[in-house]
């Protein structure tokens, strides 16, 4: 006969992980799979997945939040096959109605593939001595992306980032810091332009979270209320009077809210006000009519460089809802306005972009992208995320570290679990 554990041992673990987003799963699994199963994950909402918003029409899946995976998701691609999802090829894109390299090629500078020799063999220097605080490549990372892209003859480089950085909620290139930029496109980047690798896994994204939660220790809606860490180890005390002891801690959480919940470090605090969390709306909108030759539409006027906030990002036709009316999703920059605004200023900017009587249907916004100041970074911001892991027994990861993109959490796991677990 098994003796049932008390809630003591219950709720004691080697690693307590708060967080059961991307980050959190990822590394989770990652420390399953080296044999490690004390791991518990706390999360506060009642589902898995962080930004990931599943909505079914009928049997049509309309993702609010996380979206695609291309070439650079190759853990999470691999978790797919692994798991028996199958993966939908998205089909054409475009910019302008127009094929996306013929915008790419329309920008200043060498041809294409020359500027991404250039582009990748500049930016791998840079990335080497990013975590070095060397103040010459800290204050190269610190400046706009679109002033190193001009200043380096990369016009046609700075063209396809108005698609794969700013249209999917990244920010505009003359306010991103370069250290974002570079972490986004990458070799894998690079790739997935040349093959057109753009995929969504078959039954949704909240389907593929669900299935990859599988075995693994998670409790939801067990938010965390206070944070205590000693040399005996970490305690998490969670809204309903709940506890949960381990000997470590990793967060995954936004570093502003995780720094109200404990006795922060200097190193915590520090990069928590370095730190400005930017916003992103995603709205669903019926119209009578709104001619797309391809699936997913952006515009130049509303992801260059110098676009305001507000304005409708990309078009993507989701299907026909029973009225025989089209559905649309659109994305917009938020963090500058209002409810309110925002759902005015995306009906009108569809009207103007051809869109026959659009209406709201649904409206989410997201707290988005958390952007680096440009003095933390010149500061040596960088040098000091690296150098602050593990201290007070705590790891952190998410999007705070990491980037947005659930390739890069992936890819920043799985360099961090040599610190976590070596």
């Amino acid at each position: 006969m098994t003796t049932p554990l008390s809630s003591e041992k219950a709720n004691h673990a080697r690693y307590v992980i708060l967080g059961a987003g991307p980050a959190g799963l990822t590394m989770a699994k990652m420390l399953a799979d080296r044999g490690i199963e004390e791991v518990i994950l706390l999360e506060a909402s009642d589902k898995v997945g962080g930004k990931c918003l599943s909505s079914e029409i009928g049997d049509h899946i309309v993702e609010f939040g996380t979206c695609y995976a291309i070439w650079s998701h190759k853990y999470i691609l691999k978790q797919m096959k692994k798991l028996g999802i199958k993966r939908n090829f998205l089909r054409a894109q475009r910019i302008d109605d127009r094929e996306l390299m013929d915008y790419i090629r329309d920008g200043s500078g060498p041809f294409f593939l020359w500027q991404v020799f250039k582009y990748l063999r500049l930016r791998g220097r840079l990335m080497s001595r990013a975590e070095s605080n060397d103040p010459e490549v800290n204050a190269t990372l610190a400046q706009p992306a679109s002033d190193w892209l001009r200043a380096n003859n990369l016009g046609k480089i700075e063209n396809m980032m108005h698609r794969v950085v700013t249209s999917i909620g990244y920010g505009y290139l003359n306010r991103l810091p370069l250290i974002h930029a570079f972490r986004w496109v990458d070799f894998n980047m690079m790739v997935t332009g040349l093959l057109k690798f753009t995929v969504m896994p078959d039954g949704g994204w909240q389907h593929f979270w669900n299935r990859f939660a599988e075995g693994l220790d998670i409790r939801l809606k067990q938010g965390a209320t206070r944070i205590h860490r000693d040399s005996a180890g970490v305690r998490v005390v969670t809204a309903d009077g709940a506890e949960f002891s381990g000997d470590q801690l990793i967060n995954t959480i936004p570093m502003d809210a995780f720094c109200k919940l404990t006795d922060p470090s200097d190193a915590e605090t520090r990069i928590a006000e370095s730190i400005d969390w930017g916003g992103y709306t995603t709205s669903l909108l019926s119209v009578a009519n709104w001619p797309h030759d391809v699936p997913v539409n952006a515009w130049s006027d509303t992801c260059a460089t110098d676009a305001n906030d507000g304005q409708i990002l990309f078009s993507r036709f989701e299907c026909d809802d029973e009225d025989k009316r089209q559905l649309f999703t659109v994305g917009q920059l938020s963090s500058a306005y209002g409810l309110d605004e925002l759902t005015e200023l995306a009906l009108f900017s569809a009207q103007e972009r051809g869109a026959a009587d659009p209406r709201l249907v649904q409206q989410i916004v997201w707290s988005y992208m958390p952007t680096y100041k440009a003095d933390a970074v010149r500061d040596g911001l960088i040098a000091a995320m690296a150098e602050m892991q593990g201290e007070n027994r705590t790891f952190h990861s998410g999007a705070s570290f990491s980037h947005e993109a659930v390739s890069t959490i992936s890819s920043f796991n799985a360099q961090l679990l040599a610190k976590v677990a070596p």
